[in-house]
């Protein structure tokens, strides 16, 4: 008899799915909460949600995104749902568009500015879905804060962050006492969604064990 699966492993397990040759990778629409954006957004595919996992709100390098205007649309012939202005530090802007093969366009004018065109290839977004199921759950802690201030849980890691450098999860729980683990861990993919922190979730998901690398330090 098969095990049934929780709500949030099945989710996981449609992001693997999606790549997996079973003919509906642009069938499924996600919601999720977006701590940059501080909004929910929806995504039409599974492609465009683990591109905005593992390119722009894990990125601690993306300041913002928001889709491509009608006009932008025309001129590089996608539909504004397969395509992202990306606001990077120092100002650099990018479109981001997925898809299977490049264009021919290499710049092109946006609301914000003149933007690099970048082209996100399946392949690409195949090598990151196990990546984007390990953001999926750290997203997940991060998004409690929603609805209360992180101010104070906030300031403490801050401290924390530059006493250690880098360091386990684990050691940024010993640090801020008085707040649960999940708070902790929330607190933590927060920091490192807005570029203070490098949280390393290549090899598995956000857990005790996991490393991260203080952004603000001289090694940075």
């Amino acid at each position: 008899m098969a095990t049934a699966k929780t709500p949030r492993s099945a989710q996981r397990a449609r992001v693997l799915d999606a790549y997996r040759g079973r003919g509906r990778q642009n069938s499924n629409l996600w919601l999720a909460y977006s701590v940059k954006q501080n909004q929910d957004l929806l995504f039409h595919s599974d492609r465009s949600f683990v591109h905005w996992l593992t390119f722009l709100e894990s990125d601690p390098l993306v300041v913002g995104f928001y889709p491509i205007s009608q006009d932008v649309s025309n001129v590089l012939e996608v539909g504004p749902e397969c395509a992202m202005v990306v606001d990077r530090s120092k100002h650099q802007l990018e479109v981001h568009i997925v898809a299977a093969v490049g264009r021919e366009v290499e710049a092109v004018q946006t609301d914000s500015g003149l933007a690099t065109v970048r082209i996100i290839s399946y392949d690409e977004l195949r090598a990151r879905s196990r990546l984007a199921v390990h953001w999926l759950k750290a997203v997940n802690y991060a998004g409690m804060f929603r609805y209360k201030s992180p101010n104070v849980i906030m300031k403490q890691l801050a401290v924390a962050l530059t006493h250690r450098q880098s360091g386990t999860v684990d050691d940024l729980a010993e640090d801020l006492t008085g707040h649960d683990r999940a708070s902790v861990f929330g607190a933590v993919v927060r920091a490192a969604i807005h570029g203070r922190l490098n949280l390393d979730l290549s090899a598995h998901g956000l857990c005790g064990a996991t490393h991260w690398t203080d952004r603000m330090s001289p090694e940075e």
